[in-house]
């Protein structure tokens, strides 16, 4: 990793250097299993930082793309923390393993990852007392894209599969024995299940002597079958799925299970949310969903991305927080006012992640993207707009525009004697 990069990612973080805290394990797209995951500069493959993390060590996941096959990403130990580094880009886990990442220790936290999970079984797995789950991004083909419990708290997190009968979220237990789970505790979550009869989040008590406690606010479950199933199969088992602020509309529940509406009875919805895409789910204009969440000690600060939890005069209802500001186009480079050159190369950038557009004279408008090189065959004056569109749909009010005119090369004179 660049020495650069190495230094932001230190002094962005705070991040312990290895002769601070000899728990801090470092992964990397290019690490090996030889290295040794002790610093930055010694960053190993994200298999070996997280299988052989020990109970209490940090596994920080940098930048990039790690593709992981089929091998588990995998510990038992308690307390270790797999996270991305805030403030930057969250690393992308592409996996074809059964389970993505699964992480069944005590006190497990994982955090500000994103992952593209096409194995057979679970794409994230944290299925332990006291957990913490922040700002994950899991997109499944599996049965179950999240496995979260027993307790803790997962907010500001996506959790999408597109298999047949799966679960986007599920907290169920088919283990006997006495068993309490505690509560999980679900903050600004969006669960979307898009295969046939699928589920959106589901609490199944199979087990006997089982009790699931899910307290959920500001969350948007979708599902074909259900957008919610709460069952009490075993004997003396207890599944109570509460909800609050949240967007849902049909619920499936067998043997006593309950899903119940707390607080006023307009906080829960049940009209569509309206998203601006069908891969992060962000918020769309005119959602029911924008505004309309409600806070407590658990809601955290930021949403998915990073941006501020609360824009509006509320917080929204699932893992995005709607943005009303519209992108703005700054142009950075641009060829002289007044040129004999045809050839022109422009370079922009705009306020936030967006698409950008461009109009050459009177030309149509066409996607674009910085550089942008432009030839004209003609002399005289020619004029570029460059405007651009925000992932939730804001379209820049004021394109940046730039005129510039191709001379005519003057004739040399000729000098007589």
């Amino acid at each position: 990793m660049p020495a650069l990069v190495v230094g932001a990612l230190v002094a962005q973080t705070g991040l312990a250097t290895p002769a601070q805290a000899a728990t801090v394990r470092y992964a990397a797209p290019d690490g090996t299993s030889a290295a040794s995951c002790a610093s930055l500069a010694t960053a190993c493959s994200i298999q070996k930082a997280i299988n052989q993390a020990a109970a209490g060590d940090e596994v920080v996941v940098t930048p990039g793309t790690y593709n992981v096959g089929t091998t588990v990403l995998a510990t038992s130990q308690s307390g270790v923390n797999v996270h991305g580094v805030a403030g930057f880009p969250r690393p992308t886990i592409n996996t074809a393993a059964d389970t993505g990442l699964a992480l069944s220790g005590a006190s497990a936290r994982v955090s500000d990852l994103t992952m593209n999970h096409s194995g057979a079984v679970w794409g994230l797995n944290v299925f332990a007392t006291n957990i913490s789950v922040q700002r994950v991004e899991v997109h499944s083909t599996a049965p179950v894209a999240c496995f979260l419990g027993l307790s803790g708290l997962a907010r500001d997190t996506l959790c999408v599969t597109t298999a047949d009968g799966g679960v986007a979220l599920d907290d169920s237990w088919g283990g006997n024995g006495t068993f309490t789970s505690g509560t999980l505790v679900l903050r600004n979550i969006t669960a979307v299940a898009t295969g046939a009869a699928s589920y959106g989040i589901r609490a199944d008590a199979s087990g006997s002597d089982t009790n699931l406690d899910v307290s959920a606010r500001n969350v948007i479950a979708i599902g074909s079958a259900a957008d919610l199933r709460s069952t009490e199969v075993g004997t003396n088992s207890e599944s109570d799925l509460i909800l609050t602020n949240s967007n849902y509309d049909k619920i499936e529940e067998g043997g006593g299970g309950n899903v119940t509406n707390v607080g006023s009875s307009s906080s829960n919805q049940t009209t569509p949310p309206v998203f601006a895409d069908a891969v992060g789910f962000h918020q769309g204009l005119g959602s029911p969903t924008i505004d309309k969440g409600g806070s407590d000690a658990s809601v955290g600060t930021f949403d998915l991305d990073g941006n501020p939890r609360k824009i509006g005069s509320a917080v929204d209802i699932g893992a995005d927080e709607f943005d009303p500001t519209p992108p703005d186009v700054v142009l950075d480079r641009t060829p002289k006012k007044k040129t004999h050159k045809r050839k022109a190369i422009f370079t922009f950038h705009a306020t936030e992640s967006v698409w950008f557009f461009c109009v050459i004279d009177r030309k149509a408008m066409k996607p674009c993207t910085s550089p942008l090189k432009v030839k004209s065959r003609k002399r005289g004056k020619h004029t570029l707009t460059v405007s651009a569109i925000d992932s939730v749909g804001n379209v820049d009010p004021t394109p940046a525009t730039y005129t510039w005119k191709i001379k005519k090369k003057s004739k040399k004179k000729k000098h007589h004697r």
